[in-house]
């Protein structure tokens, strides 16, 4: 496994391109202390798709926890609501995938990224279909025994 180290300088480098001219993924650290680095251009492909995979982890976690979260309040009515902002949530993943990870990140990367978040997404669908037909049935349920 390759690690990469960052050091500070004592003479300023040289670059061969002009630095707007750099082609790289434009990461923003974020420090907690004053310093001059506003960012950081990285043009290595592993490190951006490192950097990339740990924001999406980070991401799709959030959204495990709120499908989670959903599948535990399956009783309460309020599940269904949490499986469409889940699924809401998936959708605005994918279209930051697409719209600005997928010009830096590799094609591999980007297919298994798309596919994670596919599966996700057909499994949200289902279960809000099983919702949708559960509330229907207790509803059937409910008529039946008034009607009796």
């Amino acid at each position: 496994m390759k690690s990469f180290i960052i050091k500070k300088l004592k003479k300023p480098l040289e670059l061969d391109e002009p630095l707007g001219k750099i082609e790289g993924f434009k990461y923003v650290p974020k420090l907690k202390q004053e310093t001059k680095l506003k960012e950081i251009i990285i043009v290595n492909e592993e490190l951006i798709d490192k950097l990339i995979m740990k924001s999406f982890d980070k991401k799709y976690k959030a959204i495990l926890e709120l499908y989670l979260k959903a599948m535990g309040e399956e009783d309460e009515g309020d599940s269904e609501s949490v499986f469409m902002r889940a699924l809401d949530e998936v959708a605005r993943l994918r279209s930051i995938i697409i719209r600005k990870y997928q010009k830096v990140l590799s094609n591999k990367t980007t297919e298994k990224l798309l596919k994670k978040l596919k599966i996700l997404e057909n499994e949200l669908r289902v279960k809000i279909i099983d919702y949708k037909l559960l509330i229907e049935q207790k509803d059937l349920e409910k008529e039946k025994a008034q009607s009796r």
